[in-house]
């Protein structure tokens, strides 16, 4: 007895993927996957910046910020020992000896261009300059002086604000020279690491919101508080920047703020505005090359993947198709010997092809035996 192979144990023929199993979902989420990758790098692709490590900019670096803030031509130097043959403590800012009346904007024995009418210039009255107290918080006996300073500096003119009549000075000097400096506009220059917005003083109505910078100049460690009137457009703000500045300060007192080591020191100053200025952004157009070279990058990218997916995946049959193949090949085989075979349709027709042969004989002698 001849035995019939099912349609759905045939080896040339699958039996249908169930998508409910695990495998096939795994499958389908994979393709979904990739082309959803596809899709996403094409719009990568179509980003100009992508590629332009492809071709480089030759432009030459920009300038660094604050580079052309007017620079005083030559910067104080105060040396920082007492000299031979006088009486003073070691580490201490002194004026060298033998050489003319000093001030603190005296180099070398010789004053500054700009004379001593424009670089001695107190910013408020000298009775409201004597109340105020180094290393402490703001008072209340503070306030006259910086009131004089504010509204001094908001009425002063970009000349008067020039650097030509304010010295370049650092954290020590404003540090350890704290009264000389008192009241007089000085250049400070370095990076800001944090600018705030403040709210407007309680004592002074007409102070406004005023921007509080951490000015880090030179190698110093220790930050220089500045309080300014304006911001340049676009200046960034908030506790983690990095901008390079130069400004022109009036020096107000040694202020005392609370920090996470404790309680600390810092330079105090006034200013009306921060010179500084904002990076130059360089745009460069991207050739059609670059854009086609990347879009086939990405498209061969693309076919890679998908190839590589359907090729790991092209003979992989699921545990429910496996298990559903073994339960039918074994039903099968446990029931082939009662599967009537019967008549097959090739014996069939042979039967009916020599039937119709015999008729067409008899005919044909019926034909003959017709007088």
């Amino acid at each position: 007895m001849s035995h019939v192979t099912p349609e759905s144990s045939k080896p040339g023929r699958k039996p249908p993927r169930n998508y409910f199993a695990r495998s096939e979902q795994l499958r389908l989420l994979m393709l979904v996957g990739s082309l959803g990758l596809v899709v996403l790098l094409m719009i990568r692709a179509a980003d100009p910046e992508t590629w332009r490590w492809i071709a480089p900019d030759d432009a030459t670096e920009e300038a660094a910020p604050g580079e052309s803030a007017e620079v005083v031509p030559n910067q104080i130097e105060v040396p920082r020992k007492a000299v031979a043959g006088d009486n003073g403590t070691d580490g201490e800012f002194r004026v060298v000896a033998n050489r003319p009346p000093a001030t603190p904007y005296t180099i070398g024995g010789q004053d500054m261009p700009g004379g001593d009418a424009s670089r001695d210039k107190v910013w408020a009255q000298p009775d409201a300059l004597a109340k105020v107290e180094d290393s402490s918080p703001f008072r209340a006996s503070d306030f006259e002086a910086w009131s004089q300073i504010f509204d001094n500096m908001r009425a002063a003119t970009t000349q008067d604000l020039s650097a030509k009549h304010a010295p370049l000075v650092q954290f020590g000097q404003l540090f350890q020279q704290s009264k000389l400096y008192r009241g007089k506009l000085v250049t400070i220059q370095g990076t800001v690491r944090r600018c705030v917005k403040l709210p407007p003083n309680s004592l002074d109505e007409r102070a406004g919101n005023l921007w509080q910078l951490w000015v880090f100049s030179g190698g110093d460690n220790s930050p220089i508080v500045i309080y300014s009137m304006n911001l340049p457009e676009g200046f960034p703000v908030g506790n983690e920047i990095h901008e390079t500045v130069s400004l022109q300060a009036v020096y107000f007192k040694k202020w005392v703020y609370a920090a996470q080591g404790g309680t600390m020191t810092a330079p105090l100053l006034l200013a009306r505005n921060v010179n500084w200025q904002a990076p130059a952004v360089v745009e460069r157009e991207i050739t059609g090359f670059e854009i086609a070279v990347g879009v086939g990058c990405t498209l061969v990218g693309a076919v890679v993947l998908t190839g590589f997916i359907w090729w790991n995946n092209r003979h992989r049959d699921s545990q429910v198709e496996k298990l559903v193949r073994g339960r039918n090949r074994k039903q099968f085989e446990e029931n082939a010997a009662d599967i009537e075979v019967g008549v097959s349709v090739r014996d069939q027709l042979g039967a009916l092809s020599a039937s119709l042969k015999n008729q067409s004989s008899s005919e044909e002698v019926n034909d003959q035996s017709t007088p």
